[in-house]
């Protein structure tokens, strides 16, 4: 016996989460990698082509505990979908020579059926390994696109995560929404998670499919421990964004300061923009602005927002009783 929770998407594909009884063949053939010492549930297909996630019940309570709470959150945000609770909050990375704003970054969050807002880490990880991240990188890729033909003067960044860096159909499905349309194409930075980059040839062919579009490309996290030589090589990315775990307190970390010295060595020897994340008061944004980091991102260069600033709103930022990442 099985329930389940289901939602037609995208291109009237059905996607359940369901929960099984301990005994029940789960379905077999789901192409995704999913780890069993990570992941909250065995992902499958049935026979409709439906993706499907089963409680693994050969666990100890707390193990299934676990796995309830993951399911649950991911029929919450399928739901969310359903409903168009679903938004962005955008952050500015701006020049940090004068301060103008490049493009802003599309951070995703969720409305809850009490109209707080729940930051996008607080649901990704679970959803990425609950195999259903397709969903999500497909709405984040529609709303952009959207966002950037209502606002003719905006430029956009916009993550997608390692995996549908690799999804070839994903990819029909961006130059398809960009087809004769390279204004577009102009405004739209793709920023893609260098840990979850797991075939480095497969991403390579994707980040030329994008220059080739029009599109700038930018690596995250640069400089994490996933992070090496081969990834430059390889990706003909435009940007770097240095991972925030080095400019965090800079001014305070002599060692962060040298490591920064050395990642900037290297994007400059490649010829790559830099864009330092976390950047938290001005005495941080001083140091990296001196060290010839191109692009500042954080709280004291602006704040993520629902508003969309740039049409003069005064901005609704992430503060109080929001979240603040």
């Amino acid at each position: 016996m099985s329930t389940s929770a289901s939602w037609s998407g995208f291109g009237g594909a059905a996607f359940d989460i369901a929960k099984i009884a301990h005994g029940d063949r789960p379905w077999i053939g789901f192409p995704r990698r999913i780890d069993r010492r990570d992941t909250v549930a065995v992902a499958g297909e049935d026979e409709a082509g439906r993706v499907r996630l089963t409680v693994d019940q050969d666990l100890n309570q707390g193990q299934r505990d676990r796995q309830r709470r993951s399911l649950a959150m991911g029929a919450t945000v399928q739901a969310a979908l359903r409903e168009d609770r679903l938004l962005f909050a955008f952050q500015p990375v701006v020049c940090a020579t004068t301060g103008k704003v490049d493009y802003f970054e599309c951070l995703l969050r969720m409305r809850d059926e009490d109209g707080g807002i729940v930051s996008g880490g607080e649901f990704i990880t679970t959803i990425e390994q609950l195999g259903l991240i397709g969903l999500i990188d497909r709405f984040v890729l529609e709303q952009t696109v959207r966002e950037l033909a209502s606002h003719p003067e905006l430029t956009l960044g916009f993550n997608v995560s390692g995996l549908t860096a690799c999804d070839r159909p994903w990819l029909r499905s961006l130059m398809s929404l960009l087809r004769n349309r390279p204004d577009l194409a102009r405004r739209l930075v793709e920023i893609t998670e260098t840990a979850a980059l797991y075939d480095l040839e497969e991403s390579a062919r994707f980040v030329d499919t994008l220059r080739h579009a029009g599109c700038r490309v930018a690596l995250d996290d640069f400089g994490a421990g996933h992070t090496s030589l081969r990834h430059l090589q390889i990706l003909a990315v435009d940007i770097v964004k240095i991972d925030g775990s080095f400019v965090r307190n800079l001014a305070g970390s002599p060692e962060n300061r040298i490591f920064l010295r050395h990642l900037l060595g290297l994007t400059k020897g490649f010829g790559l923009s830099t864009v330092a994340e976390c950047v938290e008061n001005a005495e941080d944004a001083a140091l990296l602005r001196a060290e010839g980091v191109g692009y500042l991102q954080g709280y004291h260069t602006g704040p993520p927002t629902i508003e969309r600033v740039w049409l003069g709103r005064s901005a609704i930022s992430e503060g109080g009783n929001l979240p603040t990442g």
